[in-house]
């Protein structure tokens, strides 16, 4: 059966749904915030019950193999998933023709790192790459397969499905994991959970998705995809393959980057706290708006708002208290990250802004746009680090923070022309969150002398206390005007 005569699910290959997008908005970034926790959480119960079974250098070889891996993954051709979700008119053979490319590449890197695996043992002097490869290698053809069905999902705003893929990924990754390690199964534990979270997941999205290919796709669908998918395949390698953390462990030394890559955890675990979760969601409702200026405009502004709302008060409390965090449960050794991680809190302030502006411009088809401005963002960044190195993580992050303030209005200059907003109003969108949150730094001031540094829940019940009722009253018309979209939603609904 093609692709063209096959039955679809509704809404897959539908356009953009209209109706109730505010709703699914909201829902979709809860569900969004799931699906980036319940994998980290699972991570991190592993981790450290593998602590107990193995030792440092099993997790050293283990990150090896990952990070081979990786490479293949990212430069794949796993984000045209991205422009299936972006095109506004979407028909059964664009979808056929991205699984088949992704198929074929899937089937070429694991032949290839089946065959390469001993010349990577014997190039990094490992010899449990020789078995770890080939049998990690197993998740390259469950992730690329898993693009389509997944971009479905997103496509009808069914975010929950995206976290239930997550959550039982996650789940059969963990329990397969500790049993084989209660099992006395060591490294290989970890190997095989690895594999079992990419194929559970690979198998939910299939069938949450309701899809299959058929044989319609051609070239020619790849070639109306082709534009935006090989800019955001670009966008996938700059953010997984890390030439910062490679120049900086080249230049600085292991010690160095381990510091800078604590600090960088902890600004990814806000982020993901924070707004990060709504990237996704603004992307895919603001490509079905690409048709309705007026309405992606004044939808921007509100999630721009929302991301401040949020992002705002994490960054800002988290760096007047990440030292004392750092210094209360972590190792000596750790305390050089404290003052990285503070820094990194500041671009965090811009960040917020950034996630939403980045999906605008996604969903306006300009993958190439963005590709270029985070590679210049990427080059500076190798830069700073070459230019810094040598005074400290201190000078290193704050190299890195400044040439993000110095790129930056590049982007904000690029989501105004694509609306046609005035900087005024888009300002405007920022301005109670960000007074609210200077009052609620100046709180955490004066408590700071009389809590002193054990008081970390005492900070974070004071900081709540000091923003959100000053928040609510600054930014009461952006609040009323949240709550009538949503009232009104259902009844735009066919």
């Amino acid at each position: 059966m093609t692709g063209l005569a096959r039955p679809a699910p509704a809404g897959a290959f539908a356009p953009h749904p209209s109706a109730g997008r505010s709703r699914a908005a909201v829902a979709g970034t809860l569900w969004s915030l799931l699906q980036a926790l319940l994998p980290s959480l699972g991570a991190t119960i592993v981790f450290f019950v593998g602590a107990a079974f193995l030792a440092p250098a099993d997790f050293g070889h283990l990150a090896i193999a990952t990070a081979v891996v990786s490479v293949a993954i990212a430069l794949s051709p796993m984000a045209f998933g991205e422009a299936l979700v972006q095109k506004a008119k979407l028909d059964p053979s664009h979808a056929d023709a991205v699984f088949w490319l992704n198929a074929v590449f899937a089937a070429g890197y694991a032949g290839t790192l089946l065959v390469a695996a001993p010349s990577a043992a014997r190039w990094f002097d490992v010899p449990d790459l020789a078995w770890i490869l080939p049998l990690l290698t197993l998740r390259v053809p469950f992730e690329l397969l898993a693009a389509v069905p997944s971009a479905m999902i997103v496509r009808r705003m069914a975010f929950r499905l995206l976290a239930l893929r997550s959550a039982v990924g996650a789940a059969v990754g963990m329990a397969v994991s500790l049993a084989l390690l209660l099992g006395g199964q060591g490294l290989l534990a970890l190997v095989i959970g690895q594999v079992a979270a990419s194929a559970t997941g690979f198998l939910v999205a299939v069938w949450t998705a309701g899809w299959w290919p058929g044989r319609a796709g051609r070239a020619r669908h790849l070639r109306e995809l082709a534009h935006y998918g090989i800019f955001s395949s670009g966008q996938r390698v700059l953010s997984m393959v890390r030439l910062d953390h490679l120049v900086l462990g080249a230049l600085g030394g292991a010690t160095l980057l381990g510091l800078l890559v604590f600090a960088q955890r902890i600004f990814v675990s806000l982020s993901s706290l924070g707004s990060g979760a709504l990237g996704q969601v603004t992307h895919v409702v603001l490509s079905s708006m690409q048709d309705e200026p007026e309405k992606a405009r004044r939808a921007f502004l509100l999630i721009s708002f929302a991301a401040a709302a949020i992002g705002f008060p994490v960054f800002a409390g988290a760096a007047m208290v990440v030292d004392d965090i750092v210094r209360l449960y972590f190792a000596e050794n750790w305390s050089g990250a404290a003052a990285a991680a503070q820094i990194l809190c500041l671009a965090g302030l811009l960040s917020t802004p950034g996630i939403v502006q980045a999906a605008l411009i996604r969903s306006r088809g300009h993958a190439d746009w963005l590709f270029y401005y985070q590679l210049a963002q990427e080059s500076a960044s190798v830069l700073a680090i070459a230019l810094t190195f040598r005074f400290g993580i201190e000078a290193v992050v704050t190299a890195i923070v400044l040439k993000t303030l110095l790129i930056w209005p590049v982007s904000v200059a690029i989501c105004l022309r694509l609306l046609a907003c005035p900087l005024a109003e888009y300002a405007r969108s920022f301005a109670a969150p960000a007074v609210a949150t200077l009052g609620m730094v100046a709180a955490l001031a004066l408590l700071q002398p009389i809590a002193g540094g054990g008081g970390l829940v005492l900070h974070v019940t004071t900081g709540a206390a000091a923003y959100a009722p000053v928040a609510a009253v600054l930014a009461r018309h952006r609040l009323a005007e949240a709550r009538s979209l949503l009232r009104r939603q259902p009844k735009d609904s066919p």
